[in-house]
């Protein structure tokens, strides 16, 4: 380590690692319960009241891939910044759903995935919000080292 250089930059790549493997394996988890479960995430999104039913099945059968997919690129490191990309796109849509049946005063499930009953609110709101910020710090620290000013 030379002298001029801080400690920081040395702990960046591995806490970027553990945070790679961290996220992609939530997403993972995340998508593989609601692929195993179609009916019950289509459910979850049902209650939302926003897609009419013709989407309800496609829309089930579509996102649990999606995370999956992010997940497992994250995790194996193909393409992580596209699987980056992926994920915040996700979760950025998550917390607007969120946060209008919030603002609807629905007390629904909110189809996470990750623990059962879990209802929409603002913890769930905030848990999103934070992963989001995650995603955009390792994003942001994978950028290329040409483009980094």
């Amino acid at each position: 380590m030379k002298p001029d250089t801080p400690l920081i930059s040395h702990l960046k790549r591995p806490l970027a690692f553990l945070l790679r493997l961290s996220l992609g394996g939530l997403f993972i988890y995340s998508g593989l319960s609601k692929i195993g479960q179609p009916y019950h995430f289509a459910a979850a999104i049902q209650a939302y009241q926003l897609l009419p039913e013709f989407f309800l099945g496609l829309t089930a059968a579509f996102i649990p891939w999606l995370e999956t997919v992010g997940g497992l690129a994250l995790v194996v490191g193909c393409k992580p910044r596209s699987a980056l990309l992926l994920v915040m796109a996700l979760l950025a849509t998550f917390i607007i759903l969120i946060g209008l049946t919030m603002a609807r005063g629905l007390d629904i499930d909110c189809g996470c995935g990750l623990l059962a009953d879990r209802q929409v609110g603002w913890r769930v709101l905030a848990e999103d919000a934070i992963l989001l910020l995650m995603a955009a710090w390792l994003y942001a620290t994978l950028l290329p080292r040409s483009s980094v000013a």
